[in-house]
């Protein structure tokens, strides 16, 4: 069974740069995300430094790893590995294989990672795989940490030209929201109240790079959202 994911064909070494930041503040971090293909699938870095920003005015740093493994004309994630620093000291490492493994279930015995199960930053890649066309549904599994990952829908909007520091994108929007109905239509209302959904705009050109992002940074439809633009 092939994933929703099709390969959008990244062409070797593509870069991106983002500015990170709230968004009602003019400045935030940058953060790169490099793409190289390999044998079979792509390889991508995503990294982000911000210098001075930790105790003492250490550099906190963010790598993010993860290898996507094409399967015909569609896309999966394989591996993934992330490490944060601050300044020498490891702060926190995940790793996680997502092919010809099993993992433990919450409140279930082993079993095989879904099939469309993404990582969070993952979505760099993958989400330019989607069958970009008006009003189209697709749902994925966002994968979190350990075991844990939640059904995320994906819905393609509309068409609109959307104004970045890299200049003015024509652009898909890409609504995406937790997706509990198939679950219990109360727990998908009640995760709604509380999450508010993420915002994309991936160029509507191929191969569909991610232009911008509004995602929320706390529990609450009233809370402070964070911007992700492409800067190069």
């Amino acid at each position: 069974m092939p994933t929703v994911f099709r390969d959008p064909w990244i062409p070797d070494g593509e870069k991106s740069v983002y500015s990170v930041r709230p968004a009602d503040q003019p400045q935030g971090f940058e953060m790169t995300n490099l793409i190289v293909r390999e044998p079979g699938g792509y390889l991508s870095t995503v990294e982000a430094r911000i210098g001075g920003a930790g105790r003492a005015g250490t550099d906190l740093s963010m790598t993010i790893e993860q290898r996507f493994k094409r399967a015909g004309e569609r896309l999966r994630a394989e591996h993934y590995r992330a490490e944060t620093r601050s300044g020498s000291m490891v702060v926190s490492r995940e790793e996680a294989t997502f092919l010809h493994t099993t993992h433990l279930q919450l409140g279930a015995g082993p079993a095989p990672f879904p099939l469309n199960i993404m990582p969070i930053a993952g979505g760099l890649t993958l989400l330019r795989g989607l069958d970009f066309a008006e009003g189209h549904v697709e749902q994925i599994d966002v994968w979190l940490a350990f075991s844990v990952h939640w059904p995320l829908i994906a819905k393609i909007e509309k068409r609109l030209v959307v104004e970045v520091p890299a200049g003015s994108v024509p652009c898909w929007q890409v609504r995406l929201r937790p997706g509990f109905a198939q679950v219990n239509m109360l727990l998908d209302k009640v995760i709604g109240g509380i999450l508010p959904p993420f915002i994309a705009h991936f160029e509507e050109a191929p191969p569909h790079r991610l232009v911008r992002m509004s995602f929320p940074t706390q529990l609450a439809l009233s809370g402070q959202r964070a911007l992700m633009e492409l800067t190069a």
